[in-house]
């Protein structure tokens, strides 16, 4: 039961973390999401489709490599050995259909996290467009389960917003890029911005209100392993054929947040090189 728990622990924080401030494209390798420091180039940044190139390296501050490729090392045997066995189980329990349902009412629950930031970087329009999805779907869709709303291209079309977004819009760069143990890839300000979606998040107000730790892993654990099954194919995408894991994971998570923030904040990443990835 102990080793159970574990598992089901491991798999709540990596998915709490991949989905804290990610949009419907979650970011490959299960990334953080928010939080500051100096400005990286994007050489080769993607496009604002949000697609990634895992052959094209993209230049950020990581001048604590050697750590940060410590702790994918383990990540890499956590998401092989752990994650890849709960998700495929997820799978097989779970049709394609009643996935799909968790995974609306998981993201109609962060409602929050969407509105307080598209308020902070000043789009109103935005937040009053997310508070008519929100209201529709919550409704006529049984709490988020169905997504009614997407009919409407006005609410269907609302981009996401998070706290790394919001801070990025502010002016702030990546800053150091850190593969954070069990959480997996991010930067110094997603990591702040993780921090913030998770406080802002109603999924972590039950586990204060109710406290103790069988709660807070009762209510974490299904919001997890509802993104497993897309976190994990993603990975697998970028990582398996590439000659260096880590510049490939690092590369596509950088891509990725550059092209998002770009679409869906209007903030067009720019600053000058400080310090070039080593090989």
């Amino acid at each position: 039961m102990k080793s159970f728990c574990s598992i089901l622990a491991c798999t709540s924080l990596i998915a709490l973390a991949g989905c804290a401030g990610q949009n419907r494209n979650p970011a490959p390798a299960m990334g953080a999401s928010g939080s500051a420091i100096e400005s990286p180039v994007v050489a080769g940044a993607a496009d604002a489709d949000d697609s990634w190139d895992d052959s094209a390296d993209v230049a950020v501050s990581d001048p604590i490599e050697p750590v940060n490729r410590g702790s994918f090392w383990l990540n890499h045997q956590i998401y092989q050995f752990v994650l890849k066995p709960v998700s495929e189980t997820y799978k097989f329990l779970f049709p394609e259909t009643v996935r799909r349902g968790i995974f609306n009412a998981y993201d109609n629950v962060r409602f929050p996290v969407r509105l307080v930031n598209h308020t902070l970087q000043a789009r109103f329009d935005r937040a009053a467009l997310e508070t008519g999805k929100f209201l529709v779907n919550t409704t006529v869709g049984v709490g988020g389960v169905m997504t009614p709303a997407d009919k409407f291209p006005a609410l269907a079309g609302v981009p996401k917003a998070d706290t790394g977004q919001t801070l990025a819009k502010w002016g702030l760069g990546h800053g150091a890029y850190l593969v954070v143990p069990v959480v997996g890839p991010s930067s110094a300000r997603d990591l702040v911005g993780l921090a913030g979606d998770t406080a802002l998040n109603p999924v972590s107000w039950l586990g204060v209100v109710f406290g103790g730790a069988a709660w807070t892993l009762a209510v974490t654990t299904p919001a997890g392993v509802r993104s497993l099954p897309d976190q994990m194919d993603q990975y697998d995408t970028v990582t398996k054929a590439a000659l260096d894991r880590y510049l490939a994971a690092r590369t596509a998570y950088i891509q990725h947040r550059n092209a998002v923030t770009k679409r869906d904040s209007g903030t067009k990443q720019s600053g000058t090189e400080s310090n070039s990835p080593s090989r």
